[in-house]
């Protein structure tokens, strides 16, 4: 997630500068035919205009429901943050277990939830055969060194015992597995009776809620923006963006033949307003990669962590996870 209030130019500059000299020297060489051969390379603007506005109210479209993407992906991690405190508070309050310490049920159970989130974070950022992960965006963040991951053998050793990390890192979905044992630890406690009735029914419907959740970004994740929409918003703004020229050309020549090279700097700014929008609706239909504009799961997650160690009294807290060059993971 991009944290300033203003976009760098540096960063603009990346996303735009090559499309910028393709269409400094599209129309150029558009002009230059035009005014050295006395032949106006052009027709009515009217075909173009009505392109325009079709295109324009298409990419509109498309904009929206990938912002839609983003911010349901948003929401969810908001309610995993959500019942990831009252998990926390439930679980520190009423089990009633003798035992304390780091091997307490109490601990147990935090530590795999804060495994859980992480479980989830990991898998969510990996890569999908329709995402490509070689945009500007990926290369942003790799060119900054901006590390958003650790293994997930590496994640899974350091809250939970070697064993219970090993088996859950040889499924096809630990998260799932994590939580499926968060389910059996409650129903243990109480069956011991170290649990009242009614707040082990709260807390089962705190690990359905984790699952629903889940299941909702794993929705985003797995279902990629529809292709039919995608594809054909980038092939209608570059139809526009290729006959723009010609229209303002034809609009321009009506001034006098040397006005026809204001065409270029008119063309620039209109290719490259409408190029960004498309671009724009792109790097938002997945919100869970390891992009700039992403949602920022390992801000979340250390949330998270920090927060449920907190209520177990833990000393060794680790530091929230800030923004490195305005980016945060």
């Amino acid at each position: 997630m991009y944290t300033a209030r203003e976009i760098k130019p540096g960063i603009v500059l990346s996303f735009a500068w090559k499309t910028l000299l393709f269409f400094f020297c599209y129309s150029a060489a558009l002009c230059g035919i035009s005014a050295w051969s006395g032949v106006t390379l052009g027709f009515s603007f009217v075909p173009i205009g009505l392109i325009g506005t079709a295109v324009a109210f298409y990419v509109g479209f498309k904009n929206n429901s990938s912002y839609e993407r983003l911010w349901e992906g948003r929401r969810i991690w908001g309610s995993i943050v959500n019942a990831s405190r009252t998990w926390g508070a439930l679980t520190c309050t009423y089990i009633q277990s003798d035992d304390t310490g780091e091997g307490s049920v109490k601990a147990r159970l935090i530590h795999r939830h804060i495994a859980y989130v992480n479980a989830v974070r990991i898998q969510l950022r990996s890569k999908s055969v329709w995402n490509d992960l070689n945009t500007v965006e990926h290369q942003v963040v790799e060119k900054q060194h901006i590390t958003a991951d650790q293994s997930l053998p590496d994640m899974l050793r350091r809250f939970l015992p070697e064993e219970e990390a090993a088996y859950y890192g040889q499924r096809k979905n630990p998260a799932t597995h994590i939580m499926r044992a968060q389910a059996n630890d409650l129903d243990e406690e109480f069956r011991a009776g170290r649990i009242k009735e009614l707040f082990y029914f709260h807390m089962m419907n705190l690990v359905q809620e984790f699952y629903n959740q889940q299941g909702a970004a794993e929705r985003i994740k797995n279902f990629p923006f529809p292709r039919q929409y995608a594809y054909f918003s980038k092939v209608f703004v570059w139809l526009f963006i290729t006959a723009l020229p010609f229209g303002l050309i034809n609009e321009f020549a009506k001034l006098g033949n040397p006005y026809i090279w204001l065409a270029v700097p008119s063309y620039i700014v209109i290719a490259w307003v409408f190029h960004t929008m498309e671009i724009v609706g792109d790097t938002s239909e997945n919100p869970f990669e390891n992009a700039i504009n992403d949602v920022p799961m390992t801000s979340i997650c250390r949330t998270i962590e920090i927060d449920l160690r907190e209520m177990l009294r833990e000393t060794d807290i680790p530091a929230p996870v800030t923004a490195v060059n305005n980016i945060l993971m």
